[in-house]
């Protein structure tokens, strides 16, 4: 590829544009290049054609403020303060700044000498007003509504009144950015759709995209048995007739093509205006969602007590731009702190001294996997958390240890892949759940400001009034053995 002299140069390397969608609520199996049959997803596949796609690729909080602060801080949630979503349409959340004493992805690039720009959904507090980093901002105040109803957005701080469908004016705008971009200097635009966020149901989207998944079958998801413990997002029926459920799939099957599509009108543009040739594509997501899968409709907070199931967990994460094979898989866990390092890295980042002197990022960068390296030292065990849950993830094994006294969670995930058998407390497994659970407190440790720490959460400042799993008035359930049936005998 052949990089103009007009790019933009630090002590002669190329710097890269950088553009970075973080949808909400898109689970990692909602994709045709992560293997689904039925969901039209050419721009999403191009990517993972034109450049890298992480096969295993994790959220550290399934829920979004959380998952959003992990993203655009490096940092655990237990190190930064935010433990929960953001009730943002209450003023008393919303005008606090949740990330005051951190240093974020926006900020750390401006000061490099990039334009920033956000189109989208920021929620991390203060999402009335441009948020620290950015030079330029269309963003949602308040609470983000559904998909396409009229709705007050912000431009840079100014009201604006829009009519019509959220991801087509998320898009208008970051469009508009990209016009008025400075071509002497590298940009950063984050892009923020939440078209796969609830509500779900065909009502709520584009009744051409709806038509797209009339004769869907919906092969690739799993029959739908109801969790004990569900707490889901929306409406739902205690007993869904099979119309219910097709809707909510039909309509989430068209939110995913309705950013797909809005998705391959930015790259059109990069690429008729000459500039993606040297722009670096992100894709990912908050967290995951689960449609049905386990049970639930939703993530990490659609049971009570909260969970950590796959499907909750893992993300879309697809890279394109100048250095990266095309094509190509990688198969190491991966997770958003060390997305944040990556593109630290090739933004050629300065790290804030005070975290970096102490090693308190807990990420690795894999920038060397992307450009097709293979790291034998890699490690891919994960590590979560959601308030007082906290989690570490192997290969082999995941144990979900709810602080102070339980329910536990031990899933074997070669023998079940899909966490039906829960092991924890059988004698046969009492030496891996031992291991692990020291692992775990092992890396907390390291990973965490005690009075900010999710183990401390009750005292805490409210992240919303009424939703807090760990507060009075969502109903406490013991821990289940098995899930949904019949699975076996502990031994």
């Amino acid at each position: 590829m052949n990089i103009s002299s007009a790019v933009p140069m630090v002590s002669g390397i190329p710097m890269k544009n950088i553009l970075l969608f973080v949808t909400d609520d898109h689970g990692a199996w909602a994709a045709g290049c992560y293997g689904n049959c039925e969901l039209q997803t050419p721009n999403l596949d191009r990517l993972a054609a034109d450049g890298v796609r992480f096969a295993n690729a994790f959220t550290p909080c399934p829920v979004c403020s959380p998952a959003r602060a992990c993203l655009m801080t490096g940092r655990t949630p237990s190190q930064v303060g935010l433990h929960d979503w953001l009730e943002e349409g209450d003023p008393r959340i919303a005008r606090r700044d949740w990330l005051a004493e951190e240093q974020t992805l926006p900020e750390l690039l401006c000061d490099c000498g990039y334009h920033t720009g956000l189109s989208g959904k920021w929620h991390l507090g203060r999402s009335h007003q441009t948020p620290r980093g950015f030079q330029w901002c269309f963003g949602l105040p308040g609470s983000q509504g559904t998909h396409n109803a009229e709705y007050t957005y912000h431009l840079n701080g100014e009201r604006l009144r829009l009519r019509g469908n959220k991801s087509r004016h998320i898009t208008d705008y970051a469009l508009e950015f990209l016009r008025g971009a400075p071509h002497d200097r590298p940009f950063f635009l984050n892009v923020g759709y939440i078209a796969t966020h609830s509500p779900y149901e065909s009502s709520a989207h584009d009744p051409e995209l709806v038509a797209l998944y009339r004769a869907a079958l919906f092969s690739d998801l799993p029959a739908y048995h109801p969790h004990p413990w569900r707490e889901d997002e929306g409406r739902f029926p205690e007993s869904p007739q099979p119309e219910d459920i097709i809707s909510r799939r039909r309509g989430y099957y068209a939110a995913v093509t309705e950013i797909d599509r809005n998705l391959g009108r930015i790259l059109e543009f990069l690429e008729r205006t000459g500039r993606l040739e040297n722009t670096l594509v992100v894709y990912t997501s908050d967290h995951g969602c689960c449609l049905g899968h386990h049970g639930i409709w939703g993530k990490g907070n659609s049971t009570a007590p909260l969970n950590m199931y796959e499907t909750s967990l893992r993300i879309p994460l697809l890279m394109c731009g100048p250095g990266l094979m095309k094509g190509q898989v990688v198969a190491h866990a991966v997770d958003h702190y060390d997305t944040f390092l990556t593109l630290c890295l090739w933004a050629k980042v300065r790290l804030p001294a005070r975290i970096r002197a102490a090693r308190r990022y807990p990420g690795r960068s894999y920038a060397a996997l992307a450009a097709g390296a293979s790291l034998a030292s890699w490690d891919d065990t994960r590590y979560g958390e959601y308030g007082d849950l906290r989690m570490i993830r192997t290969p082999k094994a995941k144990f979900v240890k709810r602080y102070p006294a339980g329910p536990y969670d031990l899933f074997d995930l070669r023998q079940d892949p899909g966490e039906t058998l829960n092991r924890a407390g059988w004698s046969s497994y009492a030496a891996v759940q031992r291991a692990l659970e020291k692992r775990l407190e092992k890396w907390y440790a390291r990973h965490e400001v005690s009075e900010k720490s999710g183990l401390q959460v009750k005292q805490l400042p409210r992240h919303n009034r009424s939703a807090e799993a760990w507060r009075n008035g969502r109903r406490e359930c013991r821990g289940l053995q098995v899930y949904p049936l019949p699975g076996g005998t502990p031994r």
